[in-house]
């Protein structure tokens, strides 16, 4: 019987879920050596990129499921162990990764299950708790995973919070450097830097008195602060303003009640490329209106309504038509993190060490079910 080429056998299981190539380690030990290989994950993961396929929104609360983009027919339940915490947030997800806002707080890749144990962190002496931010990226160039603590404490002269200190995690040092202290106040929210773009991460301050707004940003490559303006004219009062990531481009939802705007960064960092991409009227009052995604072709973009309301939007007609994802009957209290994640074998260890304080971050194998 004739042999397939191995380049073209590595060709088809660069297309496969991740699922299917794990269990195809054990074929053959020249499928388990191609497969471990940091140049085959970096090509698996960039053919889902490229073609965006093997993508799932993560849905957390006090429950978690999966469900496949693609088709967004059945939700399936997963049992991480961190669900057995308190879980305050899930960042945004890097290639499969996602940082789990919980005590400890978890970096966790569902798919590929591997996980993470980060060193501790040295206090100071004089050094108290306070209001911790975590932040978490990717950085292309250097091909590294970065996480930002930023440890604020409560001024009671100025009766706000003050950042005292903040410290860089580099996956490929293995260590939490000290920088300098920012300069500015992180908003009092789990989902703070939840949008990473461009090997940044952002936030949005609305209150500052100098402007309507403004978002900052931290370069992971420089561990530089810059600005980025919001778009002429936006109107903050009397919105819920909202920042996000959308299929790598920084996006901004305006959301009163019963109207939603959408406005959309098209070339990063120049202010005049922000686009009013959606405008949409509701006939009811909706708390969350949150662009997801755009699906494959690019006509038409899913929209999270809160609880378990899921719409396609066609971005032609401006219709929406509801989306029945199944297995959720049973969760009434719908769902706190929202996340589209990619399917991804990126490595991160295997590491175990005893949890000595809070300030330790530790990675913790979690198993899908």
């Amino acid at each position: 019987m004739a042999t397939l080429p191995f380049d073209l056998v590595e060709e088809i299981l660069c297309r496969l879920p991740v699922k299917s190539l794990k269990r195809f380690r054990a074929v053959a030990k020249t499928w388990g050596t191609l497969i471990d290989s940091e140049n085959f994950i970096k090509k698996h993961l960039r053919q889902s990129l490229i073609t965006t396929s093997h993508r799932y929104l993560f849905l957390g609360g006090v429950q978690a499921y999966i469900v496949q983009l693609e088709a967004l027919d059945r939700a399936h339940s997963i049992s991480p162990p961190y669900y057995e915490r308190a879980v305050a947030g899930v960042s945004n997800s890097c290639n499969g990764i996602m940082l789990v806002q919980c005590d400890p707080p978890v970096l966790w890749n569902a798919f590929s299950r591997e996980y993470r144990i980060f060193p501790n962190i040295l206090l100071d002496p004089d050094e108290v708790d306070g209001k911790d931010t975590y932040g978490f990226g990717y950085v292309s160039e250097s091909d590294d995973y970065k996480v930002v603590l930023v440890t604020e404490s409560w001024c009671k002269e100025t009766e706000e919070w003050v950042a005292y200190k903040a410290n860089v995690y580099s996956l490929r040092s293995n260590s939490w450097p000290r920088i300098e202290k920012f300069p500015y106040p992180m908003p009092f929210s789990w989902e703070s830097w939840r949008v990473h773009v461009n090997g940044a991460l952002h936030t949005l301050l609305s209150n500052r008195e100098e402007v309507n707004g403004v978002i900052m940003a931290f370069d992971l490559r420089s561990e530089d602060h810059f600005e980025i303006m919001l778009p002429s004219g936006i109107k903050i009062t009397g919105f819920h303003v909202k920042l996000i990531g959308l299929d790598g481009c920084l996006c901004v939802v305006c959301n009163s009640g019963d109207t939603v705007v959408k406005w959309v960064m098209k070339e990063y960092g120049v202010r005049e490329s922000w686009v009013k991409l959606l405008t949409v009227s509701i006939n009811e009052q909706i708390s969350i209106v949150e662009p997801l995604t755009y699906s494959r072709d690019g006509a038409k973009l899913l929209l999270w309504c809160g609880y378990k309301r899921f719409y396609w939007c066609d971005m032609g007609s401006k219709t929406a038509e509801d989306i029945d994802v199944q297995g959720l009957d049973d969760w009434q209290d719908g769902f706190e993190h929202i996340q589209v994640c990619v399917e991804s074998l990126v490595k991160l260890g295997h590491a175990v060490a005893e949890v000595s304080s809070t300030k330790n971050v530790v990675l913790i194998l979690a198993h899908l079910h």
